[in-house]
């Protein structure tokens, strides 16, 4: 355990930046729900949503345009996919 009051003034501001950081970095976590055939995305404004097939295929492609964005991917088969938003890379099953 480390005893912050021990620290120098410049390592106690650097230790409490980088918390808040961390802090700001997982509010604003990408995050995907799927229900059904539909996707729903928050936190991606301003990146691309990508779907591969398990294949590898590029099967959709869309930009986000809003901090929470649904998508209706009925007209796709059944299974898993690959979603990619940035660098953000997650599996799904659409039914």
């Amino acid at each position: 355990m480390v005893c912050l009051s021990s620290m120098p003034a410049t390592m106690l501001a650097e230790t409490e930046e980088m918390q808040n950081s961390q802090i700001e970095m997982e509010q604003n976590q990408i995050s995907i729900a799927v229900s059904g055939s539909t996707i729903r995305v928050k936190n991606a404004e301003g990146q691309v949503l990508e779907i591969y097939s398990i294949t590898g295929d590029k099967v959709y492609t869309q930009n986000i345009d809003s901090a929470s964005k649904a998508f209706e991917l009925g007209q796709m088969q059944r299974g898993f996919y690959i979603v990619k938003i940035g660098k953000f890379t997650r599996k799904i099953y659409l039914h």
